[in-house]
């Protein structure tokens, strides 16, 4: 099977660079910070009980415990250290798979068999993903072993969040791909993806800044003109909510303490007050037109990068 060789050879490339094992040593001190903390009753011990403390509403005993328990997993842990530090790391990673191939007589050595450029273009696109596939089986699998395990916390929907970070690497490797056929070159296409990545997510809260910025009904034209703008570019800000929402965790606006809340001015509650309905609305949405309308934006963006790689000459 000719996919099987590719994937292997993507995984050594990736391991070469070390980053496949700085995710995994990420993943194991994030598994083994959430195994030691534990709760007994009203009680929170960290450390494995060298701290301890009273937990008010904060445990798995209460039904809003166990939501915020899950919504603190989801929005904070798993957004940042899987979500961003380990999506830009995986992307870095990954970058080099196609202009590392196109040079050196590699690609002569493959073409010279029986398979299409096509289907060659396909094969090396699928193995880069097997890289972050690999990574967010371990974080998700052993978090949610953690949760279900230490605190009786055990919340099947979680491991959607396996694809949906898998997802949310190809939004972004899609674009790092059709860099690295036009240029050869990886730090551009490094640069160009996560600077994407950061266009993509500014676009699809376009929407909520612009409410925040102006009054909608003023500049109605603009507002409908924003909103459709956000449809377009994958929704890698709402994969996220899609992983919250399948967990059961909630908004990440319900994570903040009531004093925080309550010390913030009414401009900022007003801000706060928007940004919880948006999430809301993001967590009622419906997952297909998130991912579908993605979708299609990542299949035109590989075709160009296939139409491009098909005639190259080598």
């Amino acid at each position: 099977m000719q996919l099987w060789p590719m994937i292997i050879d993507s995984l050594r490339h990736a391991l070469d660079r070390k980053l496949f094992w700085v995710l995994v040593v990420i993943t194991l001190l994030i598994a083994g910070a959430m195994l030691s903390v534990g709760f007994d009753g009203d009680r929170v011990s960290m450390l494995f009980g060298m701290i301890q403390g009273p937990a008010d509403d904060f445990t798995p005993i209460t039904d809003e415990g166990r939501t915020q328990l899950v919504g603190v997993v989801v929005h904070v842990i798993m957004d940042f250290f899987l979500g961003r530090v380990g999506i830009t790391l995986m992307i870095i990673a990954t970058a080099g798979l196609f202009p590392s191939f196109l040079e050196g007589g590699i690609v002569d050595t493959v073409l010279s068999k029986p398979i299409g450029r096509p289907r060659l273009f396909f094969y090396k696109y699928v193995a880069g993903m097997v890289f972050v596939l690999l990574q967010a089986a371990l974080f998700a699998g052993l978090t949610f072993l953690v949760m279900g395990l230490r605190w009786g916390v055990w919340v099947p929907g979680y491991l959607l969040s396996i694809p949906l970070m898998v997802l949310l690497f190809s939004y972004v490797y899609c674009v790092s791909v059709l860099v690295a056929v036009i240029s050869r070159s990886t730090v551009t296409a490094i640069l160009i993806s996560l600077g994407s990545w950061v266009v993509f997510s500014l676009v699809n809260q376009g929407p909520l800044l612009f409410k925040r910025s102006f009054a909608p009904a003023e500049y109605p034209t603009l507002h409908r003109a924003v909103q459709i703008a956000s449809w377009i570019p994958p929704k890698t800000a709402e994969v996220i909510y899609l992983a919250a929402r399948w967990a059961d965790a909630g908004t990440s606006a319900e994570l903040m303490p009531d004093a925080v809340v309550a010390a913030v001015t009414e401009a900022d509650r007003s801000d706060l007050e928007e940004g919880r309905l948006w999430e809301e609305a993001r967590l009622r949405g419906n997952p297909l037109v998130s991912i579908g309308t993605s979708l299609l934006f990542e299949v035109f963006i590989l075709l160009l990068a296939m139409w491009k790689f098909t005639r190259m000459d080598f």
